[in-house]
């Protein structure tokens, strides 16, 4: 499974740097930045010290949302959990909702910049959402520590089936299986009738995103089993 990690308008070079080597200490090699030419700077070579192949592979993209089709899920990370009705997954919780998701799925972990973090927008682009738990109530961590913690659980204990080999028609069906599914559940929601309720969803779309590949079959049919008795 391809994971990449995605940086939204980092203002320091040091801590692009930073965060190259920390993908590079766990095997990871794709690093996007979102409206920034932070990397561009010399202390972001000087900062990343054994990891300027992956320095000088960075893709720079003017925004998020221009990455979307890309990916099959988007993980938004966030420095606590927010007032709004949608799920946050620690780390380690991210890491067993992976391990549950077809091997071609395509992910990104998105983390924004230093000051504020990602914003609203962003956020709702996101399929999952993510948080460190913190022991004491400090603010944070700073944006290369946390490219670090993510680093360590999705890539230090990587098992073969996260890093198998995927193909890119595989790779296209599973998106389009998803993406299916989440069109099945809006109609159905129209359907009862509850098509304005935005919290609803949410949260209905978040679960699609988390679901393994035996629940995906399963909410198709389930799903469609529910629009054909409106059909009926």
């Amino acid at each position: 499974m391809p994971i990449s990690f995605i940086l939204v308008q980092p203002s320091r070079a040091a801590n692009v740097g930073a965060a190259a080597r920390a993908l590079k200490t766990q095997g990871f090699a794709e690093l996007i930045v979102v409206d920034s030419e932070a990397h561009q700077q010399e202390e972001a070579s000087w900062v990343a010290c054994g990891a300027e192949d992956v320095l000088q592979g960075i893709r720079s993209v003017p925004s998020l949302s221009s990455l979307r089709a890309e990916f099959d899920l988007l993980v938004g990370t966030t420095a606590r959990e927010r007032s709004n009705p949608r799920s946050y997954h620690s780390p380690e919780q991210l890491y067993q909702i992976l391990q549950a998701q077809p091997n071609t799925a395509k992910v990104a972990v998105v983390f924004g910049c230093e000051s504020s973090g990602l914003s609203n927008t962003d956020l709702a682009m996101c399929d999952l959402l993510s948080y460190i738990p913190l022991a004491v109530e400090y603010p944070s961590l700073n944006l290369a520590q946390a490219v670090m913690v993510y680093a360590y659980e999705l890539g230090a204990k990587r098992d073969e089936q996260l890093s198998q080999p995927i193909g890119l028609v595989a790779m296209d069906a599973d998106a389009q299986q998803t993406q299916a599914l989440k069109q099945k559940a809006l109609l159905m929601m129209k359907q009862l009738g509850n098509a304005g309720d935005e919290k609803l969803q949410q949260w209905l779309m978040d679960g699609i995103a988390s679901l393994s590949e035996r629940d995906m079959k399963l909410a198709h049919q389930l799903i469609g089993d529910v629009l054909k008795k409106f059909d009926a």
